[in-house]
């Protein structure tokens, strides 16, 4: 497989490649992790991404779940922050399979799952890591698929809101666009909002599908078509949320249902 090339600037990034037409189909693989996050993408032409890598079992399911469906190598993994639902398995990840690049936030982090993933990149002769700065901005194409990635703008968010540290993900598809928002709270939302290009086809719901003040905003300037909550039987979704994506027209789907894979072939999307 042909692995992704991401060109690094000190404050801003270069679009590698743009205005390339949609050939071929785009895939998302939205995986049932409880409240916890793990999205696979594969790219027309067959490049792999990750963005996060669920808790230290369901990681280490997902690597198995990987070998038996021969994915044997990921071209990027993207960390959107370093809670333990996200990061805690990377590591399983990172030592059955060839992970190329890892792409994350730089904060500072105490934690045993954060620990053992910076130990699994270190120990990988195969990984790249690449960490974002405050207010850093990357935009890189991967097999006629353009990404933007965003972190955030603050250096400090008070105490016990790691999750506004969440480096954003928009993706460009043709005519067809995701937002993956990680565990985005009020004070992030608002910056993605201040951003601007939040407008989506397809949102992974931010920060499992909780409500904050920003959300009512936030999704109003979304307005997927599909949404998806990783959230769990015991941690559901906030209903307001749930309502005010019913009232921008989304189909919503969840984590507690099972997997979800969304098609796009630039030009609509669809689920399965």
């Amino acid at each position: 497989m042909k692995r992704m090339m991401l060109l690094i600037l000190a404050a801003a990034m270069l679009l590698l490649s743009a205005g390339c037409a949609a050939s071929g189909q785009l895939r998302v693989d939205f995986y049932n992790v409880g409240k916890a996050d793990a999205m696979l993408i594969t790219t027309p032409q067959g490049q792999r991404i990750l963005i996060d890598a669920a808790t230290n079992d369901e990681g280490k399911a997902l690597a198995k779940r990987f070998e038996k469906e021969g994915i044997d190598a990921i071209d990027l993994m993207i960390i959107t922050h370093f809670d333990k639902d996200h990061v805690g398995g990377a590591d399983k990840i990172i030592d059955r399979l060839k992970v190329h690049q890892v792409l994350m936030p730089r904060y500072d982090k105490e934690s045993k799952q954060y620990t053992q993933f910076l130990e699994a990149v270190e120990a990988s002769a195969d990984t790249q890591r690449i960490e974002m700065t405050t207010a850093q901005k990357l935009e890189f194409e991967a097999g006629g698929v353009q990404f933007t990635v965003t972190a955030a703008q603050r250096r400090s968010y008070g105490q016990d809101e790691e999750n506004d540290f969440s480096l954003v993900v928009r993706m460009t598809y043709g005519d067809t666009r995701f937002l993956f928002a990680g565990d985005a709270e009020k004070a992030r939302q608002l910056e993605i909002l201040e951003e601007g290009d939040v407008a989506c086809d397809v949102l992974k719901v931010p920060y499992h599908g909780r409500l904050t003040d920003a959300s009512p905003a936030f999704i109003q300037a979304a307005s997927p078509k599909i949404a998806f909550v990783t959230d769990s039987e015991e941690d559901p979704a906030s209903e307001v949320v749930l309502s005010l994506l019913d009232e921008v027209g989304a189909q919503v789907y969840s984590a507690r249902s099972g997997d979800l894979t969304v098609i796009s072939d630039g030009t609509k999307v669809f689920a399965q």
